[in-house]
Formats: structure tokens, sequence, C-alpha cells
């Protein structure tokens, strides 16, 4: 994949949901403002909505717009739209997920350390308490699992944290890294495909961040509220990484 020169490439994956998206665009623009001014790009994935996304519908022209007819996973949406505009970094996000101002600034220091390729950022949900901080590993069925989630924010932890895996609601990888792992795995339908690329990313030496300091608002779900939506791409992971990761302790501040 050649570089076409570009910092940063942001991936939305996005199905109908227009003003929703609209929303999530103007923020992440707030965002590239503050942090990374000049080579960037903001890639909208339409996987495959019933009324194609305009430019004009975005309220910026500065969105590139990469249309599939039919609909495809998320990976399978996050690679392509990763591969329209190849770029040194990649921001994968949800359509749902509205960053705070400073989260991409924060995410970006801290990928900058050498050791590390993939960043997440604390996200919380309408009432202020704790969607993700970072994900934890049980050693029973419950797998992995977002730590400290329904938790009120304030009580958490700012400290920078080094976690196993981070969701891929909002996600940054380095080039190299992505690239090496050719992305993610397309054969996870819906779901633990974030969670399988980190660690894939950890058995190649990669270390994961994620950022605390800003609280960015995610919705969760607002596409797909199917109560099984999870269930094969869960069965997958299990098969794929039961015994192979490591356990976390208890849960702390």
């Amino acid at each position: 994949m050649e570089l076409s020169g570009m910092d940063l490439s942001v991936v939305i994956p996005s199905y109908g949901l227009t003003a929703l998206l609209r929303t999530c665009v103007l923020h992440v623009q707030s965002g590239l403002t503050r942090a990374l001014p000049g080579r960037t790009a903001i890639v909208v994935v339409d996987n495959g909505s019933a009324m194609p996304y305009q430019a004009n519908d975005l309220a910026t022209p500065d969105v590139r717009i990469l249309r599939l007819d039919r609909r495809h996973s998320f990976s399978a949406a996050c690679n392509r739209g990763a591969s329209t505009v190849p770029a040194a970094r990649y921001l994968f996000l949800n359509n749902d997920v509205f960053l705070h101002p400073n989260a991409m600034a924060e995410m970006l220091e801290i990928a900058r350390h050498e050791t590390v390729g993939i960043v997440g950022t604390r996200l919380v949900l309408a009432d202020n308490t704790i969607q993700h901080c970072g994900v934890r590993f049980d050693a029973g069925e419950r797998g992995p699992y977002h730590h400290a989630h329904g938790r009120p924010s304030a009580s958490v932890s700012r400290a920078t944290t080094f976690p196993q895996a981070v969701t891929g609601a909002a996600l940054m990888i380095d080039h190299g890294a992505f690239t090496a792992l050719r992305g993610f795995d397309e054969t996870f339908p819906f779901g633990y495909e974030d969670v399988d690329l980190c660690l894939r990313a950890r058995q190649m030496g990669v270390h994961i961040g994620c950022g605390q300091k800003w609280d960015s608002l995610h919705l969760e779900s607002t596409s797909d509220r199917r109560p099984d939506r999870h269930k094969a791409s869960r069965r997958l992971f299990f098969e794929r990484w039961r015994g192979r990761y490591s356990i976390d302790g208890d849960e702390g501040a």
C-alpha cells in the first residue's frame, strides 16, 4: 500500500442515520483543527445505506465518501476505507461517537511513543458513566470486557493506561502495524474484530495505549440493536483465542 502523504485518515463506516453521522463528522473536524491541521482526510464508508450519502448531507465538502452498494461487516468497511486514502496513521470511528475536541490530540500524543502502535480513548454514555476506558480479560466465559463499564467517569483515574485491547469504536493505529496485520480480520461478522486486531498486534510486540483525560460521547450500537448481533463473532473469538490472552486481576480505580 503506497502512502498518499497524509498524516492521518479518519475512517467512519456508516449505515443510514445521516444526522448522527453529520454530528460525528463535525466533532472530527474540530479535533483535527486542534490536533493536526493540514495533511488529513476524513473517509466516510457508506455501508450500503438505502439512501446514498451526498456531500451536502455532511455540512462540509472536506469528506470523501466511499459507497459500498451492499452492507459489509465493520471489518470489511474499515479495511476498504483505509485503502482509499493510505496515511501514516488511521483513526477508525463509529458514527455514534462524538469525540471531545481534545481527545484526538491526546491519542496522537500517546501514539508518538515509539512502542505504541494502537491507541484508544475514554468513551462515556449519555449519563456520563463509562462505556469504554480499555478492554480487560476474565478467566471464564466473560472473556474480554470493558473496564469500569457503568461507573461514573469522575470516579475513574485519568492516568493513561496500557490495556491489552481497546474498542474499535475509536481506535487509532499506525500504518505499519495495520499493514503488517492485513487490517481487521473480515471473518468476524459483527464484533470482536477490534479485540482480535489488538491481540494479534500484541503478538508482534505492538503496545496499546488508552487516553483517559477527556470524555467523548458514545451512543453505543445506535444502528444495530439486535440482542444476538455478537453471537457468531463471539464464538469465533473464543475458538481462536481461548487460553491465549493474559487474565487481568480485579478491577481497580
